[in-house]
């Protein structure tokens, strides 16, 4: 006797929705996070949208605080090409301090009723929230008057550097960060399952707290987290390890020595290949600053242009675009190259780094906002704004655009993103 197979599940046919029924979904969407929502769904939903089109804006983003010190209430998204922008509310209520981002997805900070110190990883276009349960500190004392300012110096020293794994959810996350402990820097990991974070010690202080930013950089790959200390050795570990630990991989000898003020990102390509973006300035209030790219090669040799180290500076990233600042990890991200595009391939974009007020001074121009590395040129400068268009009435948004030049020190790229992978929307 043979049984008959199962029926298959219905799978809806979303494409496929009557055009009144989605004209009453569309009017049920007021906020900009909705209507991009919709829009994104797929080309029909994107052609219903009717005579009232959400403001123009492409990635990549940037997301800025609304307030001076500690906990933000509400962020500015605002689209770096079209300098649109809408304000968002973080879901639960309380305010955050964004200390770092990783695709489209952002990492809040906050202290708790019981003055620990608690990070949530939060998505802005779906409000979807995944809790770290474990703490990353306390504080002994939030008094009313002060909490700001306590906010602001606690969180800074807690997170300093944050990088996390892609489209995390409450059953699969990992996070590293670079975090101040009393030996000094130290880097401190969570995972999904477990209720405490494990920390890996990384030396006591050479000098004053922005050389020592300077030294370190944390970013994410492939179930992997890799991290650069003091000394130039790049560490990685395995979160799917039993018991992760740090071990050695590379070591990184500085390209450009003797400058006060350096940054050393470290960035992965679509290949998996490890590139440590160099940011320097050798005096400040003076226009001597640099930049360059380099290409983590053990094979490389002298005719390739690299005689004793393991690095080679690099003018292509393959068609794409990272994307760095001191708070957020940098993003890897595809740049077509299309006549018109704002990101354009083997570009390095930069904001939130010294060298950006170095450039902007020596420049005589307005502080803060992006600029530009053209890897094969070696050419950095202020990348163009997309024209907006007239016929539908936008407008360039100055408001905002000077929120970020006032604000651009706490500003962390983001490039929106509703499910797994995916990087832009349409």
């Amino acid at each position: 006797m043979t049984t008959a197979d199962p029926p298959r599940a219905r799978v809806a046919d979303w494409a496929g929705l009557p055009g009144d029924l989605l004209a009453c979904v569309r009017e049920l969407l007021t906020a900009v996070p909705g209507r991009v929502c919709f829009r994104a769904v797929c080309r029909s939903w994107r052609a219903a949208d009717g005579p009232r089109p959400v403001p123009r804006m492409p990635p990549p983003w940037v997301v800025l605080p609304l307030g001076t010190a500690g906990c933000s209430a509400a962020f500015t998204l605002l689209s770096v090409p079209t300098m649109q922008a809408f304000r968002w509310s973080p879901p639960g209520g309380a305010g955050l301090r964004c200390v770092g981002s990783s695709g489209g997805w952002i990492a809040g900070a906050y202290i708790d009723a019981d003055l620990k110190i608690r990070l949530s990883l939060l998505n802005p276009l779906t409000d979807a929230r995944v809790d770290v349960p474990a703490p990353f500190g306390r504080v002994y004392h939030l008094s009313s008057s002060s909490r700001s300012a306590t906010e602001e110096i606690s969180l800074c020293n807690a997170f300093q550097k944050v990088a996390f794994s892609p489209s995390p959810t409450e059953h699969d996350f990992a996070v590293a960060v670079v975090t101040r402990n009393r030996s000094g820097k130290a880097m401190a990991f969570a995972r999904a399952g477990c209720n405490e974070v494990w920390v890996a010690d990384l030396g006591p202080f050479e000098r004053g707290g922005d050389y020592i930013r300077a030294q370190l950089d944390v970013a994410y790959h492939d179930g992997k987290f890799y991290y650069m200390t003091m000394s130039g050795q790049v560490w990685v570990v395995d979160m799917a390890a039993p018991s992760p630990s740090p071990a050695p991989f590379a070591t990184f000898e500085p390209t450009m020595p003797g400058l006060i003020d350096r940054r050393h990102h470290l960035a992965f390509t679509g290949d998996g290949a490890l590139h440590i973006v160099c940011s320097s300035i050798r005096e400040h209030h003076s226009s001597d600053g640099n930049m360059l790219a380099l290409r983590y090669a053990p094979s490389c040799t002298a005719e390739q242009g690299s005689s004793s180290s393991t690095w080679a500076q690099v003018t292509c990233l393959h068609g794409q675009a990272f994307l760095i600042g001191d708070l957020n990890q940098t993003l890897s991200v595809h740049a077509d190259g299309d006549d018109g595009a704002w990101l354009r391939p083997d570009c390095v974009y930069f904001t939130n780094i010294p060298l950006c007020s170095l450039l902007a001074e020596s420049r005589e121009c307005s502080y803060g906002r992006a600029w530009v590395l053209h890897l094969a040129t070696g050419d950095i400068r202020r990348p163009l704004q997309i024209k907006v268009d007239s016929a539908t009435g936008e407008r360039r948004n100055y408001k905002v655009e000077r929120h970020w030049g006032e604000d651009y020190p706490k500003c962390v790229w983001i490039m929106p993103s509703m499910r797994r992978r995916c990087m832009y929307i349409p």
